[in-house]
Protein backbone atom coordinates (compact mmCIF):
# COMPACT_ATOMS: atom_id res chain seq x y z
CA UNK A 1 0.00 0.00 0.00
CA UNK A 2 2.61 2.09 1.08
CA UNK A 3 4.25 1.71 -2.40
CA UNK A 4 1.14 3.01 -4.15
CA UNK A 5 1.01 6.03 -2.55
CA UNK A 6 4.96 7.05 -2.97
CA UNK A 7 3.46 5.89 -6.93
CA UNK A 8 1.09 7.91 -6.70
CA UNK A 9 3.01 11.00 -5.23
CA UNK A 10 5.77 10.54 -7.80
CA UNK A 11 3.11 10.83 -10.83
CA UNK A 12 1.09 13.67 -9.22
CA UNK A 13 4.34 15.75 -8.92
CA UNK A 14 5.26 14.91 -12.75
CA UNK A 15 2.02 15.85 -14.09
CA UNK A 16 2.63 19.09 -11.97
CA UNK A 17 5.83 19.66 -13.31
CA UNK A 18 5.48 18.62 -16.99
CA UNK A 19 1.80 20.74 -16.77
CA UNK A 20 3.03 24.11 -16.43
CA UNK A 21 1.54 26.59 -18.53
CA UNK A 22 3.38 29.65 -18.07
CA UNK A 23 7.20 29.29 -19.19
CA UNK A 24 9.60 31.29 -17.82
CA UNK A 25 9.96 34.13 -20.32
CA UNK A 26 13.87 34.23 -20.38
CA UNK A 27 15.83 30.75 -19.49
CA UNK A 28 18.62 32.12 -16.72
CA UNK A 29 22.57 31.68 -18.47
CA UNK A 30 24.33 31.15 -15.56
CA UNK A 31 24.37 28.93 -12.13
CA UNK A 32 23.87 32.60 -10.47
CA UNK A 33 20.95 33.71 -12.12
CA UNK A 34 19.12 30.59 -11.56
CA UNK A 35 19.48 30.46 -7.87
CA UNK A 36 18.02 33.75 -7.58
CA UNK A 37 14.95 33.27 -9.92
CA UNK A 38 14.41 30.57 -7.72
CA UNK A 39 14.86 31.55 -4.26
CA UNK A 40 12.76 34.83 -4.85
CA UNK A 41 9.85 32.75 -6.52
CA UNK A 42 10.12 30.25 -3.80
CA UNK A 43 9.58 33.19 -1.54
CA UNK A 44 6.64 34.79 -4.00
CA UNK A 45 5.18 31.41 -4.10
CA UNK A 46 5.60 31.01 -7.10
CA UNK A 47 5.93 27.35 -7.64
CA UNK A 48 5.33 27.38 -11.15
CA UNK A 49 8.24 29.33 -12.34
CA UNK A 50 10.18 27.45 -9.29
CA UNK A 51 9.20 24.03 -10.55
CA UNK A 52 10.83 24.58 -14.03
CA UNK A 53 14.06 25.20 -12.46
CA UNK A 54 14.19 22.16 -10.87
CA UNK A 55 16.61 19.16 -11.50
CA UNK A 56 13.95 16.53 -13.24
CA UNK A 57 14.75 13.27 -11.60
CA UNK A 58 12.39 11.22 -9.39
CA UNK A 59 13.75 12.68 -6.11
CA UNK A 60 13.48 16.33 -7.04
CA UNK A 61 9.84 15.76 -8.41
CA UNK A 62 8.62 13.84 -5.54
CA UNK A 63 10.07 16.46 -2.89
CA UNK A 64 9.25 19.54 -4.63
CA UNK A 65 5.34 17.86 -4.67
CA UNK A 66 5.29 17.93 -1.00
CA UNK A 67 7.09 21.30 -1.15
CA UNK A 68 4.24 22.76 -3.09
CA UNK A 69 1.55 20.67 -0.91
CA UNK A 70 2.86 22.64 1.93
CA UNK A 71 2.66 25.69 0.45
CA UNK A 72 -0.30 25.77 -0.48
CA UNK A 73 -1.58 24.79 2.82
CA UNK A 74 0.48 27.12 4.37
CA UNK A 75 -1.37 30.48 6.31
CA UNK A 76 -2.02 33.44 4.35
CA UNK A 77 -0.46 35.98 6.70
CA UNK A 78 2.85 33.31 6.88
CA UNK A 79 2.84 33.74 2.80
CA UNK A 80 2.64 37.69 2.87
CA UNK A 81 5.79 37.40 5.09
CA UNK A 82 7.46 35.62 2.91
CA UNK A 83 6.72 37.54 0.07
CA UNK A 84 7.75 40.76 1.69
CA UNK A 85 10.70 39.03 2.39
CA UNK A 86 14.53 40.19 0.83
CA UNK A 87 17.41 37.80 0.50
CA UNK A 88 20.76 38.12 0.96
CA UNK A 89 23.41 35.62 -0.48
CA UNK A 90 25.37 34.84 2.02
CA UNK A 91 27.93 32.35 -0.02
CA UNK A 92 28.40 31.25 -3.60
CA UNK A 93 30.96 28.63 -4.26
CA UNK A 94 31.68 27.09 -8.02
CA UNK A 95 32.36 23.30 -6.88
CA UNK A 96 33.15 22.90 -10.59
CA UNK A 97 32.07 23.50 -14.25
CA UNK A 98 28.61 22.18 -13.87
CA UNK A 99 27.95 22.33 -10.22
CA UNK A 100 27.98 25.26 -7.84
CA UNK A 101 26.72 26.08 -4.31
CA UNK A 102 24.66 29.14 -3.08
CA UNK A 103 24.04 30.02 0.83
CA UNK A 104 21.32 32.79 1.50
CA UNK A 105 19.27 33.75 3.94
CA UNK A 106 15.77 35.71 3.98
CA UNK A 107 14.95 38.57 6.20
CA UNK A 108 12.10 36.86 7.38
CA UNK A 109 13.14 33.49 8.73
CA UNK A 110 16.81 34.38 8.91
CA UNK A 111 18.10 30.96 8.61
CA UNK A 112 20.40 29.54 6.04
CA UNK A 113 19.43 27.71 3.98
CA UNK A 114 22.10 26.24 0.61
CA UNK A 115 21.19 25.31 -2.69
CA UNK A 116 22.89 23.44 -5.17
CA UNK A 117 22.70 24.33 -9.04
CA UNK A 118 23.90 22.09 -11.61
CA UNK A 119 24.40 22.08 -15.27
CA UNK A 120 22.51 19.41 -17.31
CA UNK A 121 22.49 19.74 -21.42
CA UNK A 122 23.82 23.55 -21.18
CA UNK A 123 21.30 24.65 -18.68
CA UNK A 124 21.23 25.18 -14.92
CA UNK A 125 18.89 23.49 -12.41
CA UNK A 126 18.26 23.32 -9.28
CA UNK A 127 18.71 19.69 -7.21
CA UNK A 128 15.89 20.23 -4.73
CA UNK A 129 17.23 17.02 -2.89
CA UNK A 130 19.82 18.98 -1.74
CA UNK A 131 17.73 20.93 0.18
CA UNK A 132 16.56 17.71 2.34
CA UNK A 133 20.03 16.37 2.56
CA UNK A 134 21.37 19.58 4.21
CA UNK A 135 18.56 19.71 6.32
CA UNK A 136 18.90 16.42 7.68
CA UNK A 137 23.11 16.40 7.95
CA UNK A 138 21.86 19.13 10.39
CA UNK A 139 19.97 17.32 13.15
Amino acid sequence: MNKIKTTFLILSAMAFLFSCKQKIKSRPTNALETGRLFIRATLDGDTETAAQLILSDSANIELFGVYKNFCERMPEDKKQHYKKSNYQINNYREADDSTTYINYSNDYMNKPTELKIVKKEKLWFVDFKYLYSQQNNLK
